[in-house]
């Protein structure tokens, strides 16, 4: 009875969302809408990391026809962020204008406001956040 009790359980854990278990969350995601195809935008938000070590966002895709960069700002400059951007334990950062955000480039066609841009960012952890990020206007 107590064995099958526990492979019942262990099979309802696997059933569970693996967002329970996320130690990165996001806030606030959004990107401005574009006028014409292949118009360059960019995606602002925020990365929440309640885990207790140190996790690197590498690298974020979309089903939308695109090209994504990670980009920051340094001594004014655009730079790529090409070994990723680090979120410390139980710590928040903003990728907001002016510093670190996701550069959109070669879209096929425009994105309107109140439209819905499909993004995953994948972390060094192995942990895969797939969200809808909101079009807002200019």
């Amino acid at each position: 009875m107590i064995l099958k009790i526990a492979k019942t359980s262990l099979i309802l854990t696997a059933l569970l969302p693996l967002n329970l278990w996320a130690k990165v969350t996001v806030e606030n995601a959004v990107m401005y809408e574009t006028t014409m195809a292949n118009e360059p935008s960019a995606i602002y938000l925020t990365l929440k990391n309640s885990g207790d070590e140190t996790v690197n966002l590498f690298l974020a895709e979309s089903s939308v026809k695109s090209r994504l960069e990670l980009h920051g700002m340094q001594q004014g400059k655009m730079i790529s962020l090409t070994d990723g951007l680090a979120i410390p334990p139980q710590q928040a950062i903003s990728l907001a204008r002016g510093g670190a955000h996701i550069m959109v480039f070669d879209l096929q066609k425009p994105l309107k406001k109140d439209q819905q841009f499909p993004l995953t960012l994948y972390f060094d952890d192995g942990e895969k956040v797939a969200l809808d990020v909101r079009v807002i206007a200019r």
